[in-house]
């Protein structure tokens, strides 16, 4: 029969171990969730940030305000679009 600091123990191995999968899932989730760049001109010929937070910062009628903070680095997160533009 095992004891109570036994039960204990494996309790909380597998508590992290679920912690652990849980957390590397809502990260790849996180990463996946941000929409692609649309395939126009503007977006193939600059990647700097500062070209980004030029249109999408305050926005206007051909470009969405931007709904997070500035993280720094667009690109990690919006890559472009496969669609061929129009």
């Amino acid at each position: 029969m095992p004891t109570e600091q036994a039960s204990a123990k494996t309790l909380m191995v597998i508590v992290s171990v679920i912690g652990l999968i849980f957390a590397i899932v809502m990260v790849i989730l996180f990463f996946n969730a941000a929409p692609a760049r649309s395939n126009i001109e503007e977006h193939r010929g600059s990647e700097a940030d500062a070209e980004c937070l030029k249109c999408h910062l305050i926005g206007d009628e051909k470009s969405p305000t931007m709904p997070h903070l500035n993280l720094g680095r667009c690109t990690l997160c919006h890559g472009m679009s496969k669609e061929e533009p129009r």
